[in-house]
Order: C-alpha cells, then sequence, then structure tokens
C-alpha cells in the first residue's frame, strides 16, 4: 500500500495554518461498481465536491496547528525568520512528500497582499531546500472543491472540511481549517489527473 503525506499551510505573516493529511492508496477491492460517484472523475460528478476515499483508498488527518509569528509590533524580518524556523521543523518531522498552497492573489489590501507574498517566498524556499514537490492552486478552487461553491465562506469551507475528513467538529482556528482545505484539494486533484 502507497503512503503519501500532504502538508496543506495557509500562509501568513502573524498567523500561519499548516494540516498534514496521509493518503493511502491501495487496491480497490474486486466487485466495486465502476460508475459509482467515488470513482468517476470531478467534472462528472452531480456536484463540484470532493468525496470520500476511492475504494482502497483512505485519507487521515495527521497534525493541524497554526504557528503565531507575533503581531505587529515585531519587525517582519524577525517573523518570517520564525515561519522559516517553524515550518523546517514541522516538514522535517512530518516528511510530507508534497506541499499544497494556496496561489497568490490580490483582495483588498495591496499592503495584505505583498506581506502574504513574502510568507509564501518562505513557505516555497523551505519546501525547494527539503525537495518537497509544490502544487498551488487558486483560492477559488479550493472553495469549489470543498463546497462546490467559488465563493463560501471561510466558515463553510472550515464546516465542509470537517465533515470531508469525518473529524466530528469544525476545525479550529480557520488558517488550520484552510490549510487542511488546500491539503484535501491536492487529493481530489491527485484523484482526477487528466
Amino acid at each position: 500500500m502507497a503512503v503519501l503525506r500532504i502538508l496543506g499551510v495557509d500562509p501568513g505573516t502573524s498567523v500561519v495554518g499548516f494540516g498534514c493529511l496521509e493518503l493511502r492508496e491501495g487496491r480497490a477491492p474486486t466487485g466495486a461498481p465502476s460508475g459509482s460517484d467515488a470513482t468517476r472523475p470531478l467534472a462528472h460528478r452531480v456536484v463540484n465536491v470532493v468525496r470520500g476515499p476511492r475504494m482502497g483508498e483512505t485519507v487521515n488527518l495527521v497534525e493541524l496547528g497554526v504557528l503565531r509569528l507575533g503581531g505587529r509590533g515585531v519587525p517582519i524580518e524577525h517573523r518570517l525568520s520564525a515561519l522559516a524556523r517553524s515550518l523546517g521543523e514541522i516538514l522535517d518531522r512530518l516528511q510530507p512528500q508534497e506541499l499544497a498552497l494556496e496561489e497568490a492573489f490580490y483582495g483588498k489590501s495591496v499592503q495584505s497582499a505583498l506581506r502574504i507574498g513574502e510568507a509564501r517566498g518562505v513557505v516555497l524556499a523551505e519546501a525547494s531546500r527539503r525537495q518537497v514537490a509544490v502544487h498551488q492552486f487558486a483560492p477559488a478552487r479550493i472553495k469549489r472543491c470543498i463546497t462546490g461553491h467559488g465563493a463560501a465562506s471561510k466558515e463553510s469551507v472550515a464546516h465542509m472540511t470537517g465533515q470531508l475528513l469525518a473529524l466530528g467538529s469544525t476545525p479550529q482556528p480557520l488558517d488550520a481549517s484552510d490549510a487542511l482545505a488546500v491539503a484535501l484539494c491536492r487529493v481530489e486533484d491527485r484523484r482526477n489527473r487528466l
């Protein structure tokens, strides 16, 4: 049975969410219905939402959390250095083969977009240093993959993420659930390669 670890990261310069999923892929049991919704490509499903594991496949939560880098009173270079150090420790401890990251986007503030870009740069550098494959997804794609709607709220994404992973509750804080959503998007992306 093949095991793959995917680390999802929600970058920021004050709080960084992370969530690690383990995907175990095995052979599908014989007699599995070929037309079942779980075995169809995403584009052929009724709703564009991540479904449960395929036959012979499991997705488990390994670890979930946030890195608190300090507030605005801490110089940005110190926060980015703390991010590099802490993320490096997480990568070394969890040993993911892949890292899933939200693509850069411009929201309401140019300054905020620039800061997130700086944090993304640190994440990309640390992944590259450890030869971890990086996969990036547009925010709307992640939301659509998890909830079926590209403009879903953070709360909706968090709730559905908890449902999809059968956690029994909504993962908190929202930075951590966002990171899990990115990792789940990568799981779905792997399942539906064209």
